[in-house]
């Protein structure tokens, strides 16, 4: 989402620009999901009634493991354990069944602070532009301005909306960010021969203070 606002144009013709303080929101799509079987087709009509049109906040995954710090194992990269959720149709929790990627926060960091220190003991060097989690808040690192190891300290956006404390967990393998479904969307799936068919979908992050 837009992050600036025009301040007015001068004389000049130059343009100010004022930063919001916001930082933006996340907003998350998901296209082209295959509603190939009965089982899907049943949970996506049951998830679109609890998302109410946009008034339930759900957790919604940054599917982001592809660039995230993964750990090496042998000659190439590790592969990650098989995915654990506590339901099929409607998780509270989703994870890999054994850590992939272990991290925590460094240091205390205020509400809409932009720098954040991560430790890492199960991964690789965090790189610029990976995305990770911190509760239901999500982050991406604009910049890694010093290391140590494999911990890091990391300009982020947006800033944090909430204070963090030291070893806090930071989620790089199944990061989340609290949402809810963009306001006028026609969820309804269109099925082919009662068989077939695909749908899509679009989050926009929720953020409650307090």
């Amino acid at each position: 989402m837009p992050r600036v606002l025009s301040g007015g144009t001068a004389l000049s013709g130059e343009e100010d620009v004022i930063s919001t303080d916001g930082g933006g929101r996340w907003e998350i799509s998901y296209g082209e999901m295959d509603l190939d079987n009965i089982d899907l087709q049943r949970a996506w009509d049951a998830w679109t009634a609890h998302l109410a049109g946009g008034a339930q906040s759900v957790l919604v995954p940054i599917l982001s493991l592809k660039t995230a710090p993964r750990p090496f194992a042998g000659s190439g990269l590790a592969s990650p354990s098989d995915i654990y959720a506590d339901d099929d149709v409607f998780p509270t929790e989703v994870r890999f069944a054994s850590p992939h990627i272990v991290a925590v926060v460094g240091a205390d960091a205020a509400l809409r602070a932009t720098t954040v220190e991560i430790v890492i003991s199960q991964g690789a060097m965090i790189q610029h532009g990976v995305k990770f989690s911190i509760g239901k808040r999500g982050y991406k690192v604009g910049r890694v301005t010093a290391r140590d190891g494999l911990s890091a300290t990391c300009k982020i956006s947006p800033p944090l909306r909430e204070a963090i404390e030291t070893g806090d967990a930071v989620n790089f393998d199944w990061p989340v960010v609290e949402c809810r479904a963009g306001i006028g969307q026609d969820l309804a799936s269109a099925i082919t021969m009662g068989m077939f068919g695909t749908t899509s979908i679009s989050f926009v992050e929720h953020i409650t203070y307090g």
